[in-house]
């Protein structure tokens, strides 16, 4: 399987390297080579795109259920929904990115073109980057709203910072994050504190983590071990991901997995989120929300909502 065309800009604005190799794995899968075909141009941004009203799935009353279901039962749950559209013609994928490009603060902007289907989004999380023997990675969770005033986004920034249910969400990717690392490095690794990432619509709790790998560890490995952290699946994670399969109503395929590149010196890679599915005359939309002690279906609901403002003036 390759791509037609690959385009990635992370978060600070950089490019892939050449000769950089690109790779995803979807949420449940094995990683799977895509080839070197990356443009570094976009065309001019889409316009607006009609679409026909929204298809949720799982629709609110469901999705309800589903949250009470996980707060009787586990620690810590990333319950998904799809956002289904129908257009009126087959977009242009790279148009559609070049449209997202100013509103893709803090994140990695990317589209990949296969055949059948094209794949793009922009991601405000990585799951690591590797240069030579150093690694970072970095746990995010909790979510708030931008504010629409300087002040408003302060005091939603301070809300967040403070809030314990949305600490509650973090820890445990903290957590999972040392242990999956500790076997695979010099020396203990090192996180940052808890401060708050911002993206164009939507601020995260946010915590950097840092270590040197022991020689010969691989991408591949460290994909293996790191994904899918706690932040896309839960905790503890297989008994999240067998509630997942139970209560989400539809595959994942490559929403919650990961994209990346690597050369022999440097790799990055990032968890496929704020992403967008498109196939000929249908855009999926798709998010996700962390469901723990604290948890309102109703506010979680609203989260889901907020994530997907990264679209609206895209598709109307």
């Amino acid at each position: 399987m390759s791509a037609r065309k690959i385009y990635w800009r992370n978060r600070e604005g950089e490019f892939p390297p050449d000769g950089a190799q690109f790779f995803w794995r979807p949420f449940q899968g094995d990683l799977v080579p895509l080839g070197s075909c990356v443009e570094t141009t976009l065309p001019a941004p889409i316009p607006c795109v009609t679409h026909s009203p929204p298809l949720f799935t799982p629709e609110k009353e469901a999705w309800t259920k589903a949250v009470l279901t996980v707060l009787s039962q586990i620690e810590k749950v990333v319950l998904a929904r799809k956002c289904e559209l129908s257009l009126p013609a087959a977009p242009d994928p790279f148009a559609i990115t070049a449209a997202l490009e100013p509103k893709a603060k803090g994140a990695c902007l990317f589209c990949v073109e296969m055949e059948d289907f094209s794949f793009l989004g922009a991601s405000p999380e990585r799951l690591f980057v590797r240069e030579g023997r150093r690694i970072e990675t970095e746990a995010v969770a909790g979510t708030r709203k931008r504010g629409q005033t300087p002040e408003e986004d302060r005091g939603l920034k301070e809300e967040l910072l403070g809030s314990a249910k949305d600490l509650r969400e973090i820890a445990p990717v903290q957590a999972h994050l040392a242990k999956a690392l500790s076997p695979l490095v010099e020396e203990r690794v090192f996180f940052s504190p808890v401060e708050i990432h911002e993206t164009h619509n939507v601020q995260h709790l946010y915590s950097r983590c840092e270590g040197v790998l022991k020689g010969g560890i691989s991408d591949a490995e460290l994909i293996e071990r790191l994904h899918p952290t706690p932040a896309l699946a839960g905790m503890p994670p297989q008994r999240a991901i067998e509630l997942i399969a139970q209560l989400e109503p539809f595959s994942r395929g490559l929403y919650g997995g990961v994209l990346g590149w690597q050369t022999a010196e440097r790799s990055e890679w990032v968890v496929a989120i704020r992403c967008c599915l498109l196939e000929k005359k249908r855009a999926t939309l798709f998010s996700g929300t962390g469901i723990v002690e604290g948890s309102k279906p109703d506010a979680e609901w609203e989260e889901l909502n907020q994530k997907l403002k990264l679209y609206e003036e895209i598709f109307l």
